[in-house]
C-alpha cells in the first residue's frame, strides 16, 4: 500500500509474453491501467493508432511534463494518427525521463 493509500498491484510479464499479447490485453475489461511497453512505430504505435493506450494529454499539460520532459525524450511518448513516433498526442513517458 502506498503512502496515498493507492493499492499497486504489480505483475512482471517477459517481454515475449507482451509482445505477443499486449493488443488482445489492452483490447479486454481486464486491461492494466499502467504499462510498460516498447517504444517505437512498430510497438507502442501501433497500439495507440488502434485507439489501445490512453490519451495523456490533459495530465501532461495539468503535470508540466511536457515543460520538464523535452526533446527526444518527449518524442518517444507522442504518437500521430498513424502510430508514427515523435509528434502528436501523448501516449507514454519514457522510463528514460523518470528520476
Amino acid at each position: 500500500m502506498c503512502e496515498t493509500g493507492v493499492k499497486v498491484e504489480f505483475e512482471k510479464k517477459a517481454f515475449e509474453q507482451i509482445r505477443q499479447n499486449a493488443s488482445q490485453v489492452l483490447n479486454s475489461d481486464d486491461a492494466p491501467d499502467v504499462t510498460e511497453y516498447n517504444k517505437g512505430n512498430a510497438t507502442s504505435g501501433l497500439l495507440a493508432s488502434q485507439g489501445l493506450l490512453t490519451n495523456l494529454n490533459d495530465y501532461v499539460s495539468e503535470y508540466g511534463w511536457d515543460k520538464i520532459i523535452t526533446g527526444s525524450l518527449a518524442d518517444t511518448g507522442k504518437y500521430d494518427e498513424q502510430g508514427m513516433m515523435g509528434s502528436g498526442d501523448w501516449y507514454g513517458i519514457t522510463t528514460g525521463a523518470v528520476k
